[in-house]
């Protein structure tokens, strides 16, 4: 996957949950996986704009 969330393997496949993280963490991850949804939503969004989805 890249910086994005983006696979590399399956075309248009984002990965915006839990499995992002390489270890399990000390608290509850929730804000920081909506946190990294809304990226990727808005990453998408201006990559269609452009056409390039």
């Amino acid at each position: 996957m890249n910086a994005d969330g983006r696979s590399w393997d399956v075309p248009n496949l984002w990965i915006c949950d839990g499995s992002l993280f390489p270890t399990a963490g000390g608290v509850n991850p929730s804000l920081t996986i909506q946190a990294l949804a809304c990226r990727m939503g808005a990453r998408i969004r201006d990559l269609a704009a452009r056409g390039e989805l």
